[in-house]
């Protein structure tokens, strides 16, 4: 090719030239017309294993803007390294609308800020709504001579280094939630990290550690079987999945909120006409009955936020955690 052209004059040349730019520019990002999206399967990167909360809350989306659309909504878990291997991935994947990724509050606020080498940064993406937010609660187990979290307190405060919490992992949610409600009330606990929620429930029902924040609907089925005990909604508001129990407010630890939340992401270069046609979708699937239902069932609420503002609500999020670990004088990884 680069022969062929040395043999044309030079106006002939650039022209030649300028083409194939163009043609390469053409190749590397296909135009996608928004009227026309989507004409075939969509990928929906879960960062995290099937089974998780995250990944129930993607399958009920996705099968529902699947329906509106006409096209296959395809859940791909990409589960490892606190969901930076999922993040990663979507991050590099063409800007075409092929490839949407579900954001949380460890992908987009915890982990760019507690890691200080990842694969991905939160300007890879362009986002393009708000999906839902969860409130967590603190639980311990049955064993722990402690009913409430007034309780709680007064006997790590006996027992300085006594009593332990799990997480499912350093830098997640739970282990930032925790130092977060350590400072609060002035009160040493033990971090024993697992490799998931699953474990870390598994060790605070057989007495391993003592204390851990999970997700409300994972409490309650737990407390219902008699295998803990809840003591405060690490939230601004009570839960409807457990009414009886106070907030953290309401026991006298306002700032100790601890919330998992979700948007949904596309790789920055996504065209907005393709953005503004997913979040009028996944809008109008987050009003669905079943979709409200099952999200209040297990202690959330919609988080009805366009793209800027759920931007600008994860990156205050960020701030806030940066701040958790400042003041607990948490390593960075």
């Amino acid at each position: 090719m680069n022969g062929s052209l040395k043999t044309l004059s030079p106006t002939l040349r650039n022209t030649a030239l300028g083409l194939c730019a163009m043609a390469g520019l053409l190749t590397a990002t296909p135009v996608v017309r928004a009227e026309d999206y989507p004409s075939k399967p969509v990928r929906v990167v879960v960062p995290w294993p099937a089974g998780a909360i995250t990944d129930a809350l993607a399958r009920r989306l996705s099968e529902q803007v699947g329906s509106q659309l006409g096209q296959p909504f395809i859940v791909d878990n990409r589960p490892g390294a606190s969901g930076s291997i999922g993040t990663s991935f979507a991050a590099k994947s063409a800007a075409d609308g092929y490839t949407l990724m579900v954001a949380s509050s460890d992908t987009h606020a915890i982990n760019p800020i507690y890691y200080t080498k990842l694969p991905y940064a939160t300007a890879d993406f362009a986002d393009v709504t708000g999906l839902a937010k969860f409130s967590y609660i603190i639980a311990v187990g049955k064993h722990v001579p402690a009913n409430s979290l007034r309780e709680f307190v007064a006997l790590a405060k006996a027992q300085p280094g006594k009593y332990s919490y799990a997480s499912w992992g350093n830098g997640s949610l739970a282990h930032l939630g925790t130092e977060l409600f350590k400072s609060a009330a002035g009160i040493e606990l033990l971090h024993v990290p697992f490799q998931g929620t699953a474990p870390g429930v598994t060790a605070l029902i057989s007495s391993t550690v003592d204390l851990m924040i999970m997700p409300a609907g994972t409490a309650e089925h737990q407390r219902k079987a008699g295998k803990l005990k809840i003591l405060a909604v690490a939230g601004p508001a009570r839960s409807s999945v457990v009414a009886d129990v106070p907030t953290t407010a309401e026991t006298g630890y306002p700032s100790v909120i601890v919330q998992q939340w979700f948007g949904l992401v596309v790789p920055k270069g996504s065209q907005d006409g393709v953005r503004s046609r997913l979040a009028a979708a996944f809008s109008r699937a987050l009003t669905q009955k079943d979709t409200a239902d099952w999200i209040a069932s297990e202690g959330g609420e919609p988080l009805p936020l366009n793209g800027e503002q759920f931007k600008a609500f994860a990156q205050s999020e960020s701030q806030r955690w940066r701040k958790v670990i400042a003041d607990a004088r948490i390593d960075l990884q």
